[in-house]
């Protein structure tokens, strides 16, 4: 049965939270050499009849006069005479190598997350985007120390590409991420054009910064965090570089979908111990969800090489979307 709780307030505590990154990790993040000769994004992606199924391409694009290379991957089954969702994946902050000795940027996330394997068998395209070279390989989520190109147009951009050229199901976008990268599809969620509003939203160690726009009514969403996450606060960070606190985040997507106060609490469906699953019904029908692993101290995309996580992240990302439309 559920019951009513107090582990996800509307307002964390932030006085109790004033950590901030390594001096050295925030002095290299606060160096800005970054110029933009231009403006746009060029990409071209293969014709659909170039590409075998179930293999990942490796596409070349620029962004406001940099390159930057993006991963696709097309699952076995793909028919370009059906509709195909699409998920969009953002990578995390930094240059050197991710959790497990994964490969920093796009390269790294098709290992990283392990979702190719999982849209294979669900029938989706995957596209492993990549953040800015000139600054870490992040993107712009609005906060001062990452990039500043408009990532919401790059994504857009590529978006319109792959519609080109595969028969891309627009009512079926999802977007996903890890840690910064996660941050943005915050920011990307709210702010693409109608026509690629996400039907889903998966936050893996990620953040909201409080500047984001408006959440999309109607939008699913799904939040996995740890409450002995150092890098991203469980309860959130209030000095140095903002990060609202769980409680924040799901509050931004319940209210935009007229959930007031209502908590309610249920183990996590799993034979794995020390998992707390929280789900709510919303009066405009879009799941609002927030797995929490109390006991576990990690910042990663959860289950990753590397991850002692009692869960694995993709798996509960490919359970969420379920072959779930936008609603109208």
């Amino acid at each position: 049965m559920g019951r009513e709780i107090q582990e996800l307030p509307p307002t964390t505590r932030e006085e109790n939270h004033a950590e901030s990154l390594s001096a050295q990790t925030w002095q290299s993040m606060r160096t800005d050499t970054e110029k933009r000769p231009e403006k746009g994004t060029s990409v071209d992606f293969p014709n659909a009849s170039d590409v075998k199924n179930g293999s990942t391409e490796k596409i070349s694009v620029n962004v406001e006069g940099t390159p930057r290379d993006i991963y696709m991957h097309v699952p076995k089954h793909y028919n370009p005479e059906k509709p195909t969702p699409v998920l969009v994946v953002f990578n995390g902050w930094g240059d050197k190598p991710g959790p497990g000795g994964t490969a920093a940027g796009s390269a790294g996330l098709e290992k990283l997350t392990n979702l190719s394997k999982a849209a294979d068998e669900k029938g989706i395209l995957v596209l492993y985007m990549s953040g800015n070279p000139k600054k870490d390989l992040s993107y712009n989520n609005g906060q001062y120390p990452f990039s500043k190109t408009d990532d919401v147009a790059y994504t857009t951009a590529v978006l319109d590409e792959l519609g080109k050229k595969f028969n891309m199901d627009t009512e079926r976008i999802s977007l996903t991420g890890y840690s910064q990268g996660a941050s943005f599809a915050h920011k990307a969620a709210a702010e693409l054009p109608e026509k690629y509003r996400p039907a889903n939203l998966i936050d893996v160690s990620g953040w909201t910064t409080g500047k984001e726009m408006p959440a999309p009514e109607g939008m699913n969403f799904l939040s996995i965090q740890s409450r002995g996450d150092k890098t991203a606060p469980f309860d959130g960070r209030w000095f140095g570089l903002h990060m609202d606190g769980e409680g924040r985040t799901l509050d931004r997507y319940l209210q935009a979908n007229g959930v007031k106060d209502v908590r309610k609490e249920a183990k996590l469906d799993s034979d794995i111990a020390g998992a707390v699953e929280n789900t709510w019904k919303t009066q405009s029908g879009a799941k609002i969800k927030s797995i929490v692993l109390p006991d576990y101290a990690g910042h990663d995309w959860h289950g990753s090489p590397g991850s002692e996580a009692p869960i694995n992240a993709t798996k509960e990302l490919m359970a969420f979307i379920n072959n779930t439309r936008r609603s109208r």
